[in-house]
């Protein structure tokens, strides 16, 4: 689970620490969302060091590394060809 995935998924069991009024039990969910979010960023940041070791380790062996897939670029969405004749030769 990336961290913007995590953040949502605490953000949606609607926790507030501040509506807590056991001042030990509100300490105590801080602290733990903030271990939880700082392990995260480390499990992401050692995912990427893993993978660009992989590369490394397999450009070694003279094998190719894993290919960097670029997202797509959002195109407008032409729904009919009168459109499409009026957007390309106005």
């Amino acid at each position: 689970m990336n961290l913007d995935a995590l953040k949502q998924t605490l953000a949606s069991l609607d926790i507030n620490p501040d509506e807590i009024e056991d001042k030990r039990c509100a300490l105590i969910i801080r602290t733990l969302l903030s271990i939880i979010e700082e392990q995260n960023k480390e499990i992401e940041f050692l995912k990427a060091e893993n993978q660009k070791l992989r590369d490394e380790i397999n450009l070694l062996k003279g094998e190719q590394t894993k290919p960097k897939i670029r997202g797509s670029k959002k195109n407008e969405d032409i729904s009919s060809e009168k459109e499409r004749q009026k957007r390309c030769c106005p």
